[in-house]
């Protein structure tokens, strides 16, 4: 057995953003993955782990079955991720399920050598590049529950069957997801403007506390396609009491009148004129999940405005009211039927 730690490890493919600063592979979004093929019998691998409310959930998957998901012990242990196969080439994927939770200061979780008694194969290079851009669905909240269970808890997400996932296997792709439940373009959906995925789309993990994750980041993975899927949850916020920021008094409350979707039109140019800005290669589809109404029309108002400017498509790949009941998952979010039937539009969008 030999141990190989996994920083810069080229035989490593790390997706996600994370801050290179740290020992290992810190797993900070929703989605992020270390992909290796390990030519051997046994492995296991190291991680580090903290945290106080919200635990995070790992998962491994070993030539495409999903061995286990779990929440690491707090501190440094090993964990077996296959024992006693043939001495082979396995794909091995090790994976975060669970978003980044700015709740809990302590969250961390990180992936730091790996032991085998074998040798790491060199990958694949996977051509296509996709960021994903959301909220809640594009996290996975709530993909696997029945539709009976609506507590909030870390253990109702599940990055590995979102519509995210799905896309970036039919496609052959890497790719990395930015994403926070409850957050949207303006603000979140009780109004609270922290909550805004444009505000942080600079930083490595904004969702996360000051100590972790709050560095500019290098716009290093260079994505050939960026998916926008916000929207949801500045709907939310239209039908939402107003916010009250506690430190300033101010009031915050969105509303559909034709003022306040102007603003969140302009909002959502400002957005694109960003993305393009520090991905100009990159071919950019914003996806809603309402065929019609005022949150639907702010932002294709935007699309309509910027596809001069920047290449950008809009579409409706599913509509939340339209899913039946087999289709949803718990806490009255899609399910994995509706995470396929968006990824198959997707698919279809992003080869046109």
């Amino acid at each position: 057995m030999k141990t190989i730690a996994v920083k810069n490890h080229e035989c490593i493919q790390f997706n996600g953003r994370f801050d290179p600063s740290l020992p290992g592979f810190p797993m900070m979004w929703s989605s992020a993955g270390a992909e290796m093929t390990v030519e051997g019998s046994h492995l296991e691998v190291q991680i580090d782990c903290r945290y106080t409310s919200m635990a995070p959930y790992l998962s491994f998957t070993v030539d495409g079955v999903r061995s286990q998901v779990f929440v690491p012990q707090k501190g440094k242990h090993w964990y077996p991720v296959f024992l006693n196969l043939s001495h082979a080439a396995h794909r091995v994927r090790i994976a975060k399920e669970t978003q980044p939770f700015g709740g809990d200061a302590d969250a961390y979780v990180n992936l730091i050598a790996l032991r085998t008694n074998g040798r790491l194969a060199a990958q694949d290079d996977k051509k296509m590049r996709i960021e994903f851009i959301g909220d809640s669905i594009t996290s996975g909240e709530g993909c696997k529950g029945p539709v009976s269970f609506m507590e909030w808890v870390p253990m109702v997400f599940s990055s590995s069957d979102t519509y995210a996932k799905l896309t970036a296997d039919k496609l052959n792709a890497r790719y990395q997801v930015i994403s926070q439940s409850g957050w949207g373009v303006l603000g979140a959906w009780d109004n609270n403007p922290s909550g805004s995925i444009p505000g942080i789309y600079t930083k490595i993990c904004g969702p996360v506390n000051a100590q972790n994750g709050q560095q500019e980041y290098d716009f290093s993975f260079n994505p050939e396609k960026i998916v926008i899927a916000l929207g949801t949850n500045d709907a939310g916020a239209v039908n939402s009491p107003a916010y009250t920021d506690p430190a300033t008094g101010i009031t915050y409350k969105l509303t559909d009148s034709p003022d306040d979707m102007e603003r969140l039109t302009q909002a959502c140019c400002r957005f694109i004129d960003l993305l393009h800005e520090k991905n100009p290669s990159a071919q950019l589809y914003w996806i809603v999940f309402y065929d019609k109404g005022p949150i639907h029309d702010a932002i294709k108002a935007a699309v309509d405005k910027k596809k001069a400017e920047v290449d950008i498509r809009f579409s409706v790949p599913l509509t939340l009211d339209g899913m039946s009941k087999q289709e949803m998952g718990s806490r009255a979010h899609p399910g994995v039927k509706a995470h396929e039937k968006i990824s198959k539009a997707l698919v279809k969008l992003l080869k046109e």
